[in-house]
């Protein structure tokens, strides 16, 4: 199984220069090939495939006004043309935009694909030497690549791939159902307790800094040097905010997977509330990136993540009787069940009907889809046929 660390790294003077010269390299061979594609494909209707243009990048290098390009590493020049057919691949399998052109003033990236070891405290890589960094966890295994990058407040980092062999196949834990929001981030439901975490916030948070900075900015003179200066530290308050609710949530989502063996979540869909008036505070939660959290690391530890269909109704169906409340809106946080008489915490109530729905799935091993809507009847399902309006007209009353 393939398992990726992320460190951070810091080389020095010599090393700086050399890994600015390969960013710049690894840039320019993208732009260069991808401008050259467009063209080819223009003219004859047929783009360069990637040995096309390692054949040509080898016949580019000898040439005089690029001789600049032999200071690089060859694996990290052929490794961008691999990612950039990669690019193509996935423009036209539909998975992805067309690509773009890079630019030296955004995130830089190169990828080593071998030749990479660890030695001692520090990340061995070639033409660099060892560069230092910081190991949170001892690598034993192989290493397969490894991808250095540099972000915009200059901070160095290596994700590093590598096989390992480190698992659990036989994990032992609780199911439970999690039902997500803005209230409580989550809550949890294990069969016997329900426990709520809030939410931290770090965009509101941090709001007025990141206000102030930008201020600041919008009265720099475009293409001075002040400017590029102030553009970092709204960088460096962008990214104050990226960690902070990266750090949360791992360690949320490891605090979930150690307790539980089975974790069952709802298939939001994330993209259609951040068109609300609630975008902001969605996309601060995080919901997207803490289920890919809970996937990624339930499947190393040999857990499983269960996902209830996005219709059915957690929030609106009473788990003592089922009884389907239509009326609840989302100001409504408590409220009574009209057959039962049972009072129920929204939250609560919803994480029990999905931790349910969860087990239902898993005995009858059939795919989150509910027989019961969260808007009634009235929804419209894929493929499904729709009846043609006629255009026949229509005879009045009187005259019937």
């Amino acid at each position: 199984m393939l398992d990726v660390l992320r460190v951070r790294i810091y080389p020095n003077k010599e090393q700086e220069t050399a890994l600015v010269k390969n960013f710049g390299c690894c840039r320019f061979v993208w732009n260069h090939y991808l401008e050259k594609t467009n063209n080819q494909y223009k003219e004859t209707g047929k783009g360069l495939s990637y040995c096309d243009m390692a054949k040509d990048l080898t016949q580019l290098k000898k040439l005089p006004d690029y001789l600049f390009l032999q200071e690089a590493t060859a694996a990290t020049l052929q490794q961008s043309l691999k990612n950039l057919e990669s690019a193509f691949k996935n423009f036209f399998q539909k998975r992805a935009r067309f690509p773009q052109f890079k630019s030296k003033h955004k995130k830089q990236s190169i990828r080593y694909p071998e030749s990479c070891s660890i030695k001692g405290n520090g990340l061995k890589l070639p033409k660099l030497g060892i560069v230092k960094a910081k190991f949170p966890k001892i690598i034993g295994d192989k290493i397969k690549s490894v991808t250095v990058s540099k972000t915009i407040t200059d901070k160095y980092f290596a994700a590093i791939l590598f096989e390992t062999n480190n698992l659990i196949p036989n994990k032992t834990g609780k199911i439970s159902g999690i039902d997500l929001g803005l209230k409580s981030l989550v809550t949890v439901f294990d069969g016997e307790t329900c426990t709520k975490v809030d939410p931290i916030k770090p965009t509101r948070k941090y709001a007025k800094r990141l206000k102030w900075k930008q201020r600041v900015l919008s009265r720099k003179t475009k293409g001075s040097n002040n400017r590029k200066k102030q553009v970092k530290r709204v960088a460096k308050v962008h990214e104050k905010i990226a960690n902070t609710r990266v750090d949360f949530l791992h360690k949320l989502s490891r605090k979930l997977v150690d307790e539980n063996q089975v974790i069952v979540v709802e298939n939001l869909c994330i993209k259609g509330l951040a068109r609300t008036k609630l975008a902001k505070s969605v996309l601060d939660a995080g919901f997207g990136m803490l289920i890919n959290f809970l996937s990624y690391k339930l499947e190393r530890e040999g857990g499983k993540l269960v996902e209830v269909d996005r219709f059915f109704p957690s929030t609106k169906l009473c788990n003592c009787c089922q009884f389907k409340n239509d009326s609840l809106n989302l100001s409504v946080r408590d409220w009574i069940c009209l057959n039962c008489q049972t009072h129920h915490d929204r939250d609560e109530n919803a994480a029990r009907n999905i931790r349910e729905e969860g087990i239902r799935i898993l005995s009858t091993n059939t795919a989150g889809h509910a027989g019961i809507k969260a808007c009634g009847e009235g929804v419209r399902l894929v493929n499904a046929c729709i009846k043609k309006h006629s255009f026949v007209k229509q005879e009045s009353p009187v005259t019937t």
